[in-house]
């Protein structure tokens, strides 16, 4: 049988471990919240081809029958008559309107990144617009950069982020003119600059 003085010493035993259980084990709980901010830089990256080679189809060759003529013949072996002209050439199917072709050359350019107001301008500028061969050139003229949707010297796309799935592809358009244009093979010299910048 325990005594009175021993009982108490176990109840004040008892007490002290439930007093540190209650300490060790009993919940507790801060918290403390973060603002987060991402400063984003301006940033624009251009893809483009630094050399184009326009390789044109070889046309169908064509025969075209203008015709007869008659012709008065002197003895001195002199002749007049109906000629051919400019005028009274039948329309081919190779022909030029006025000498000049519009070329349209797709996804020649891409622009990606961040910008401020979510766009970038693309512009272009021609270096050198005359394409040659010897004493044969062809005139570059006209030349606009195209997003499909606006299309000019300068145009304002969209800059859709810095991922190479949404980049913003586009085109060049120009008029080429062959009216100066005497001989086949390589004609060289025509040089265009585009420019991307964030708006």
């Amino acid at each position: 049988m325990l005594s009175l003085k021993s009982t108490a010493k176990l109840f004040l035993c008892a007490m002290l471990v439930v007093f540190h259980t209650n300490i060790a084990f009993g919940a507790q709980q801060s918290k403390g919240t973060a603002k987060v901010t991402a400063n984003i830089p301006e940033f624009i990256v251009l893809h483009y081809y630094s050399t184009l080679t326009l390789n044109f189809a070889t046309p169908t060759s064509e025969a075209l029958d203008e015709g007869g003529s008659e012709y008065k013949v002197s003895w001195e072996g002199e002749a007049e008559g109906d000629e051919l002209s400019t005028s009274s050439l039948m329309d081919a199917d190779l022909e030029f309107d006025g000498n000049k072709t519009t070329i349209k050359l797709p996804n020649v350019w891409a622009v990606r990144g961040f910008s401020k107001s979510g766009n970038a301008e693309v512009s272009i500028t021609v270096g050198s617009d005359v394409l040659q061969n010897g004493a044969s050139t062809i005139a570059m003229s006209n030349v606009q950069v195209t997003d499909g949707s606006n299309t000019g010297s300068s145009i304002k796309t969209n800059l859709g982020g810095i991922a190479k799935s949404s980049a913003t592809f586009g085109g060049v358009v120009m008029d080429l003119d062959f009216s100066n244009t005497k001989r086949s093979g390589s004609h060289v010299g025509g040089q265009y600059t585009i420019t991307a910048s964030t708006i």
